[in-house]
C-alpha cells in the first residue's frame, strides 16, 4: 500500500475550502515556509504562492484549483497613512514572495513608484511602520481595525490596471511523485467539499464575524483556474521578468 501524500497548505481562511476533509492530513505554513519544505522535499504538494511555479520547473501544477480574485480580494493590502506618492519605504510580510512581488509589480508599473523594500515576519506581530504589506488573517484583522490607515487592495489595484484576475496560490506538485492522478484526484475532491460545505466553514471558524467571512468566499475570493486564470498568470510572470525578478519563462505544466 503506498505511503499517504504529504499536503501542506497556508493556514489562512482562503485556504481552508481547498483542504476540506483533509485538515488532519495537512501539515499548515505560512507561505514561504510552505515552498521551502516543497522544494526540500519534505511534503509532496502545497498551496504555494504562485511564484514558486515560476522560479522552479520540476513542479506541475494542477488543474482547475486556486485561490484567485477579481477585484477587491481584502486580504492582500498595502497599508500606508501618508498619499501613495509619497512613500519612500515600505514593510513587506516576509510570508509570501507573490504578493511583495505584486506589491512592486504595482507601485513600479503601475504608479511608476521606486521604493525601499523592507522584509519583515509580520505573520505573528505588527510594523510600526507607515506604509505596510499584509497578507493572509492578519491583512484581514488590520483592514477590520484601523479604519484611519489608507488600504490599497492589491486585487483591486491589479484588476483594475489589466482588466483580469489574479492567482495568488497553487497547488504545486513534484513532477516525479509516483501517485499524482490519485493526488490530484484527492485535491479536487477536497475543493468540491469544500465548496459545498462553505457554510460549515464559516460557521466554525473561531473568532470574527461570520457575516463577513460570508462575503469574502462570496465576493473577494474564488478558486478556479482556467484559461483567463492562466493568461493572468503568464501576464504577471512577463512583468516580473521585465522587472528583473525572473529569468526567461518556461512552458507551465498543469495536471489534471
Amino acid at each position: 500500500m503506498s505511503p499517504s501524500p504529504r499536503i501542506g497548505s497556508v493556514p489562512y481562511l482562503n485556504a481552508k475550502p481547498l483542504i476540506y476533509g483533509l485538515e488532519k492530513e495537512v501539515v499548515l505554513e505560512h507561505p514561504s515556509r510552505l515552498a521551502q519544505r516543497l522544494a526540500a522535499r519534505e511534503i509532496d504538494t502545497g498551496l504555494v504562492p504562485v511564484v514558486e511555479v515560476f522560479r522552479r520547473p520540476g513542479y506541475v501544477i494542477v488543474d482547475d484549483i486556486a485561490i484567485a480574485c477579481c477585484g477587491p480580494v481584502y486580504s492582500v493590502i498595502l497599508a500606508h497613512r501618508g498619499p501613495l506618492q509619497s512613500l519612500r519605504e515600505v514593510v513587506v510580510d516576509a510570508s509570501s514572495s507573490t504578493s511583495a512581488l505584486l506589491l512592486k509589480v504595482l507601485l513600479q508599473k503601475r504608479f511608476g513608484l521606486k521604493l525601499r523594500y523592507v522584509t519583515e515576519s509580520l505573520a505573528d506581530k505588527r510594523s510600526n511602520a507607515d506604509a505596510q504589506m499584509l497578507i493572509g488573517d492578519q491583512a484581514i484583522r488590520f483592514h477590520q481595525a484601523h479604519g484611519d490607515w489608507q488600504i490599497l487592495d492589491l486585487g483591486q489595484a491589479w484588476s483594475d490596471w489589466t482588466r483580469m484576475p489574479f492567482v495568488f496560490a497553487v497547488w504545486a506538485v513534484h513532477a516525479d511523485y509516483p501517485e499524482l492522478p490519485i493526488l490530484v484526484k484527492k485535491l479536487a475532491a477536497a475543493r468540491t467539499a469544500g465548496a459545498a460545505h462553505i457554510e460549515d466553514i464559516i460557521a466554525r471558524e473561531q473568532g470574527g464575524d461570520a457575516a463577513f467571512r460570508r462575503r469574502y468566499f462570496g465576493q473577494n475570493v474564488y478558486f478556479n483556474l482556467g484559461p483567463r486564470e492562466k493568461d493572468a498568470m503568464r501576464l504577471f510572470r512577463q512583468l516580473l521578468i521585465e522587472l528583473g525578478e525572473l529569468k526567461a519563462p518556461y512552458e507551465l505544466n498543469f495536471v489534471k
